[in-house]
């Protein structure tokens, strides 16, 4: 009988579409596989990123074995961006072992959807001006200065320098498009007069209508061109799934020597000149999210993760051993919400845009909606059990999802958007995500909210909307749009949500990992989640995780091939 692990799931919807027997559903927010429809085909378990599916009628047995021994010139752990490390070596003529904690490779790249090169070989040639030195310093200054230049440096030339390398592996033209933004004032994560646009999923999770996770986008497809580069040059690299890097093995210098890892069998032991930790965030550890995040436990709702089962933080352990401790002010563990996740993120979407109108529990409005997700995340904590219900009769959410297949934005989502009506009643009819009613008091028992209360809060609201003025939060008065006299009512889920934990080894320019004076430990790199490199307390990165993801791998693979020649 298969089953799926809660705990471990994300929710990337990948069994439920692909399931031939419809046997997945959400139970609540989670999947659950019906024993009744369930044929035992397996597909579900072959599918599932994160291995958080199993026949428990035949669990699998660990064979016992003595030490292994290898050797190598450089140890990535972590199959996530850390392949691209291990391919950038590679090429450079290292012999590599990537150990990678899960059975199969990708780790959060997987879900990640897109990361954004300032200027890359192909902004040229559309005639872009190269405006990396002024992102640079637009960065630091949106960062008050608190993160290192040197880190932006590698960051915005790393990720271009990724990408015209990714190019050389022939499919970018078929996958990635250059938007021009135009007039469009780009000063964000997107930074420039260039988008480099990954506007479909290519590979995994195809029959999914839900554009929010993956697996499928750019961090899916940057892990399977490395594995085929690996494959078509015949490069020097032993992947080992299912092994987790353990300890970092010195010499009587403190120079990087090898790594101790284990397998299901026991004790891997690895000799090498360099180490690579690509080991991911903390999302999934209780022990440091309690230890660094402590609110992160004190609301009444479990908070939904999307980190995967083997984001546990064990680039933290690994330093602590060493003596290395992280800087708490530079972690980061994200928090967002209302949102629908991890539900269609259509109905996401159109819940949070300003015409919607969000009510918690108790049937009143909480928030001025124009504030959307970022502006909201404070103001939900602070509600009953942090959730809210987006409401609207049905010609409210037609007129929002008008507005979506009107203005598609760059992405061209307007497709999606076609089967918005379809998505609601679709999701009506689940335990959770949409409540469907054809009157107000209706809505409100199915919601468990007083009906008296919501009645009242939409006789108030339409009033301010006839008014013009919003007397309770003062909503742009282009956004106040009443809510229908008419049912069908529709309610959308929303809660909190956070994507992953981010943080904790030091790192400087080269992404050599350092102690807390700062001198580098020889031989020892970092990149990606595990990295404090873009990460604040409390703040938000002003660059992508998935741009600094590759920008730090694909130097980090030149930097330490360069070290490992220079022993």
């Amino acid at each position: 009988m298969y089953q799926i692990n809660t705990n471990n799931c994300v929710c990337c919807h990948n069994c439920a579409t692909e399931c031939p027997r419809q046997a997945i559903d959400y139970v609540g927010t989670k999947y659950q596989i019906d024993p009744d429809k369930c044929v035992e085909c397996g597909l579900c378990a072959r599918v599932c990123h994160t291995q958080s599916i199993s026949d428990v009628d035949h669990p699998e047995q660990a064979v016992s074995h003595p030490v292994v021994e290898k050797e190598c010139d450089l140890v990535v752990c972590g199959g996530g961006s850390g392949i691209v490390t291990a391919v950038r070596a590679a090429q450079l003529g290292k012999k590599v072992i990537l150990v990678e904690k899960a059975k199969v490779l990708g780790g959060n790249t997987d879900y990640a959807h897109a990361y954004f090169p300032v200027y890359t070989k192909w902004h040229e040639a559309a005639g872009m001006p190269d405006c990396r030195e002024e992102a640079i310093q637009h960065y630091r200054k949106a960062t008050d200065c608190e993160i290192e230049e040197e880190l932006f440096r590698t960051a915005v030339y790393g990720c271009g320098e990724f990408f015209d390398w990714l190019c050389h592996f022939g499919t970018c033209e078929e996958v990635y498009h250059l938007v021009n933004l135009g007039d469009v004032d780009a000063h964000g994560p997107i930074y420039g007069p260039g988008l480099l646009d990954f506007p479909n999923r290519i590979r995994d999770n195809l029959n999914c209508r839900d554009d929010a996770i993956g697996p499928g986008w750019g961090g899916t497809y940057v892990k399977y061109t490395m594995l085929e580069a690996i494959q078509n040059q015949r490069l020097d690299v032993e992947i080992l799934t299912e092994t987790a890097a353990k300890h970092l093995l010195t010499d009587e210098k403190g120079a990087i020597s090898g790594l101790i890892a284990e397998d299901p069998g026991g004790e891997v032991r690895i000799k090498a000149k360099a180490v690579v930790l690509a080991t991911g965030g903390f999302g999934k550890s209780d022990e440091k999210l309690k230890e660094f995040a402590p609110w992160f436990f004190e609301g009444e709702t479990p908070i939904h993760r999307f980190s995967v089962p083997t984001d546990t933080g064990d680039g933290i352990d690994m330093l602590r051993e060493l003596g290395v401790e992280p800087d708490p002010k530079r972690m980061f563990v994200s928090m967002f919400g209302p949102k629908h996740h991890p539900f269609n993120n259509i109905l996401a979407d159109m819940a949070l845009e300003p015409e919607a109108v969000q009510v918690n529990l108790n049937g009143r409005r909480w928030v001025d909606e124009t504030q959307h997700l970022h502006g909201m995340t404070a103001a939900i904590a602070q509600q009953p059990k942090e959730i809210s219900w987006s409401i609207g009769g049905r010609d409210n959410w037609a007129a929002i999802a008008e507005k979506f297949l009107k203005n598609p934005g760059f992405a061209k989502r307007h497709w999606q958007f076609e089967t918005w009506e379809e998505d609601l009643e679709e999701e009506s009819k689940l335990e959770l995500p949409v409540k469907k009613a054809d009157t107000l008091e209706e809505l409100a028992a199915l919601c468990g909210m007083p009906a008296d209360a919501l009645v009242e809060t939409v006789k108030q609201y339409n009033g301010f909307c006839a008014k013009g003025v919003d007397e309770a939060f003062g909503k742009d008065k282009q956004f106040l749009t009443p809510i229908s006299e008419q049912g069908p009512y529709y309610a959308i889920y929303g809660q909190r949500f956070s994507e992953a934990a981010m943080g904790g080894l030091r790192v400087n320019g080269r992404c050599e990992i350092t102690r807390e004076d700062g001198t580098a430990i020889p031989g020892l790199y970092g990149v990606g989640d595990a990295t404090s490199a873009m990460h604040r307390q409390g703040k938000l990165a002003v660059i992508s995780e998935l741009t600094w993801a590759v920008a730090s791998a694909y130097t980090s693979g030149g930097n330490a091939a360069e070290y490992i020649d220079s022993l």
